[in-house]
């Protein structure tokens, strides 16, 4: 199975969802996505969301709706639960293809109706083990390629220190050589000797 090519960060900013959505009884969460990762405005979307909870990955698939670009109200499809734990603040979106255009529903009878169909327009796919280690596997690649970024950073960090070093020691090796010395190096021993001679005037 070819791994899904995008998982998307997302934090969990209100766990009561719309108040239409309450009406009908249907627990939502509304989650926030960085801007220009995904342009799906105006859209009803389905997909899956991968969360983490009690030290191991969950995977539902979802009905997504976007009324901004950074902006959705998901509503999970597959779990028993059908609300993510309290203490999750972050998930992973997978948007799997668009289900309709959003519609203003005045009536919630006709809002419960039409979420019923939406469903079942979910990927059909549903979410055994390779879902989730498909997942899991693009993780571990993103977690080693942001070890690798951090490395790759610190070594040209390094390089250019190191650079700064050696033209410094080439410059005070090349100033012994030639007994070079400006004021600056000198100013040191000079304000010694003269606070020595002053002592002795001093003591005399």
């Amino acid at each position: 199975m070819a791994s899904r090519s995008l998982y998307v960060r997302a934090a969990v900013v209100d766990r009561t969802g719309t108040a239409l959505m309450r009406k009908i009884k249907i627990p939502t969460l509304l989650v926030e996505v960085p801007p220009s990762v995904v342009n799906l405005k105006g859209y009803v979307v389905a997909g899956q969301v991968f969360w983490h909870s009690e030290s191991k990955w969950e995977v539902s698939r979802c009905l997504m709706c976007f009324k901004e670009n950074t902006r959705l109200e998901m509503m999970l499809c597959d779990k028993d639960q059908a609300i993510i734990d309290a203490d999750v603040d972050e998930v992973y979106i997978a948007p799997s293809h668009v289900v309709r255009g959003i519609k203003d529903f005045k009536s919630p009878v006709n809002l419960k109706q039409q979420l019923a169909k939406d469903q079942m327009n979910l990927p059909l796919v549903t979410n055994t083990k390779p879902i989730l280690d498909s997942f899991l596997d693009h993780q571990k690649k993103d977690d080693m390629k942001k070890k690798l970024d951090m490395l790759e950073t610190e070594v040209a960090s390094q390089k250019k220190q190191n650079a700064k070093l050696v033209n410094r020691i080439n410059d005070l090796e090349s100033k012994i050589r030639l007994n070079d010395f400006d004021d600056s190096m000198a100013g040191p021993r000079k304000k010694q000797r003269v606070n020595l001679k002053v002592a002795e005037e001093v003591s005399g």
